[in-house]
């Protein structure tokens, strides 16, 4: 599959070949992290705006045109790091505001029971995915392993446990919209 063109990997994947998005996700990998590194310097940052960069490309891979495969795939690897950016950006501070907004070291005790309450409930709707979606969520989450570790653990390829993520976080988030109580 090496050898084979990202327009020839991106057509026979559009055909059913899942061997062929796991080829390009190589090949692309280490470059897109490079890209990723340079806009954000940090390695986690980078490694999380890379996982979701794949996601939108599992996902969206279809609306490319095969020979401009590459181009779209860094502009991709941009939006997440601009959206990475963003999320760690710090709300503007007056003068006398220190630099870093450190958290309550003493959250109230409702701040607390409400955190328990939520975490409860994420993991009583996440044991109802499907197992295959749960062990992927679960390996991600709770145990922090790279998507190219649990496509090992599971012994399939990466873009099936990319697949398997989003679809998962999907389900998830309709679950947690339906078992919201009402206020």
């Amino acid at each position: 599959m090496a050898i084979l063109s990202d327009r020839q990997l991106l057509v026979s994947f559009r055909q059913g070949d899942a061997c062929a998005l796991e080829a390009l996700f190589e090949r692309y990998e280490s470059a897109v992290f490079q890209f990723l590194m340079g806009i954000l310097r940090d390695h986690h940052h980078a490694e999380d705006a890379l996982q979701e960069t794949f996601i939108k490309a599992l996902r969206d891979s279809g609306t490319v045109a095969p020979e401009r495969f590459r181009g779209w795939l860094f502009t991709v690897a941009y939006r997440e790091a601009l959206l990475e950016k963003r999320r760690r950006k710090l709300r503007p501070r007056s003068a006398d505001e220190p630099a870093v907004a450190f958290p309550d070291p003493s959250p109230s005790g409702e701040d607390l029971a409400e955190q328990r309450d939520q975490a409860r409930r994420l993991r009583e709707l996440v044991g109802q995915l499907p197992s295959h979606q749960r062990a992927v969520i679960e390996a991600r989450i709770y145990e922090g392993k790279r998507y190219r570790e649990i496509a090992a653990d599971l012994g399939c390829p990466i873009n099936t446990a990319l697949a398997r993520m989003h679809e998962g976080l999907k389900r998830l988030r309709l679950l947690w919209e339906g078992a919201r109580e009402p206020a």
